[in-house]
């Protein structure tokens, strides 16, 4: 409390009332790692805090290199392109890959900004809802496929792992979502 935190000190702006418990927003409410303040704290040093360029090579062999030991995959550093948020680069993909009136497949629940996101862009939201059971969530491959199978289904929004549920996908999960959307021609 008392740091400016949407998820604890505006609740009441939320929710209409101050004494909940926001287990809404996927916020750090645990201390900074001291490797990360170190870094800061290094390029604070620096003193240059203006309108920084991020497409210079330094940041961008960076990223190549983070994707080619991490993933052992390489990128063109060129392909890169800035996206200040997560919801942001979301709206922005669904601009890009579909059109107003084309439908986006999403799991249900799903976090709220999705649901802006894809409206707000003049897009249908198409919900295939997840199953709980005791030993987690599942999703009907049956129910996707049937989404995914319609013409107006362009794009699966997928979250991993999946918010708010917290489910993190199994492989094989991934690569039947990924052959349906495939077989769908769904991005």
């Amino acid at each position: 409390h008392g740091t400016w935190c949407t998820q604890w000190d505006y609740v009441a702006d939320r929710f209409g009332s101050a004494d909940l418990l926001p287990f809404t927003i996927s916020d750090m409410d645990f201390a900074t790692a001291p490797c990360i303040l170190e870094a800061l704290a290094q390029r604070l040093s620096h003193g240059v805090l203006g309108y920084s360029r991020w497409k210079n090579d330094e940041f961008l062999a960076a990223i190549s290199h983070w994707f080619l030991s991490r993933h052992n995959t390489q990128i063109d550093p060129q392909s890169l392109v800035y996206g200040p948020s997560v919801i942001y680069m979301v709206s922005e993909l669904i601009r890009q890959w579909s059109s107003a009136g084309d439908a986006v497949v999403i799991h249900t629940p799903a976090y709220d900004a999705f649901y802006k996101a894809i409206e707000g862009n003049q897009r249908q939201v198409c919900a295939v809802g997840l199953e709980k059971r005791a030993d987690g969530w599942f999703c009907d491959m049956v129910a996707l496929e049937k989404a995914l199978s319609r013409p107006e289904s362009k794009i699966l929004l997928l979250c991993s792992p999946h918010n708010p549920t917290g489910k993190v996908w199994t492989r094989d999960e991934l690569e039947t979502m990924a052959e349906l959307c495939q077989r769908h021609c769904v991005k």
